[in-house]
């Protein structure tokens, strides 16, 4: 039997009633994520290789954008502590998804959306906030066992995170996800996640909830340049098909041209079968670099082609919002928002449809 861990969050006004489970635990299951016990916090890939690549990749390797935990519980409320180092608030997206966590009810095939925790004071429910982190807690059904999954934030770092449930109440691991080798995706600010409103409504979350499978966020927002380091680094990891997300962060098209086949040789060289998606960028409409972008994008995709890559598959960005209420998918012309999140998701779930 699974020893139950004693332990209090400090620092936070609790709730009196519970038990505490300090994250890493092994009533709950990790994605997406590591703890780092030199760094003291989670990490979406090693520091020393985030490090290589760039200064920038290796601050935003911080953000735990695609960090998931799953439990199974009968319990009737949740809390959620967690310390970061800091609340800094984004001037295009709620805390909500920069910061906060969703919690996901797992139902076999269906999925519903059971609670927010983040920032900040709601009436009638039990927060505390301090400048490095928060305290929130929720009431769930109950009333029998439940699957559930957690969402980490996706533009923060988490230094500690902590569980609370009622001391009554059982808890056992979730359920695994299907017996696939994770999803990787690499690209920028729009693959990080930005600008969900909760973390599950990151693309990633709604194909990892629509096709059960486990997936590695590897965005990063401003700074993915398809350096050979992260090349590298990708070409290291052993997933079940690659999405390519890379164009939006390379600062012109000749930039573009030089980097965009060369990362696809270096995987594909260590990964002859693995299946690519490609894709180009959403905001077509915007940028006037666009179609010189593309042309950039659908040569890699003629190169591999003409190689004999039979497991590829290309989506044109200038569908990814579809034709109607394009103009109301993003944000600020460029981050989509969740209705352009969501109509990016449906197009990429196509593309890979054909591989899972």
């Amino acid at each position: 039997m699974k020893n139950e861990k004693k332990y209090v969050p400090e620092g936070f006004e609790v709730s009196p009633g519970q038990k505490f489970y300090r994250i890493p635990d092994v009533h709950f299951d990790l994605y997406g994520v590591f703890y780092d016990e030199k760094a003291g916090r989670f990490l979406r890939m090693p520091s020393d290789a985030a490090a290589a690549v760039s200064p920038a990749v290796e601050e935003l390797n911080r953000n735990t954008a695609g960090g998931r935990l799953r439990f199974t519980t009968d319990a009737t409320r949740l809390s959620v502590s967690m310390r970061c180092g800091s609340l800094a608030s984004m001037n295009h997206m709620p805390l909500s998804g920069t910061h906060g966590f969703s919690l996901i009810e797992d139902d076999g095939d269906s999925h519903s959306f059971a609670a927010a925790f983040m920032p900040g004071h709601y009436a009638n429910l039990k927060e505390s906030v301090c400048q490095d982190g928060y305290y929130a807690e929720k009431p769930l059904l109950g009333g029998k066992m439940r699957s559930y999954t957690l969402f980490f934030p996706l533009f923060t770092d988490v230094r500690e995170l902590t569980i609370g449930i009622p001391e009554e109440a059982t808890l056992t691991n979730g359920p695994a996800y299907r017996p696939v080798k994770p999803v990787v995706f690499y690209g920028s600010s729009i693959t990080h996640g930005g600008c969900a409103s909760r973390p599950d409504n990151m693309y990633e979350g709604y194909l990892s909830k629509w096709f059960d499978v486990d997936f590695i966020n590897l965005g990063f927002s401003g700074s993915a340049l398809a350096e050979v380091p992260m090349a590298e680094y990708l070409a290291g990891l052993d997933p079940s098909v690659f999405v390519y997300d890379y164009d939006y962060n390379a600062p012109n098209a000749e930039f573009l041209e030089k980097t965009h086949y060369r990362l696809y040789r270096i995987f594909r060289e260590k990964h002859p079968d693995t299946p690519i998606i490609v894709i180009s960028n959403p905001d077509y409409d915007t940028d006037l670099s666009s179609e010189d972008r593309l042309r950039v994008i659908k040569k890699t995709v003629a190169l591999a082609r003409k190689s004999g890559d039979k497991n590829l598959a290309f989506i044109n960005g200038k569908k990814l919002f579809g034709k109607s209420d394009r103009e109301n998918c993003t944000v600020d012309m460029t981050h989509p928002n969740d209705l352009g999140i969501y109509k990016m998701a449906q197009e990429i779930a196509k593309a890979l449809r054909r591989f899972i």
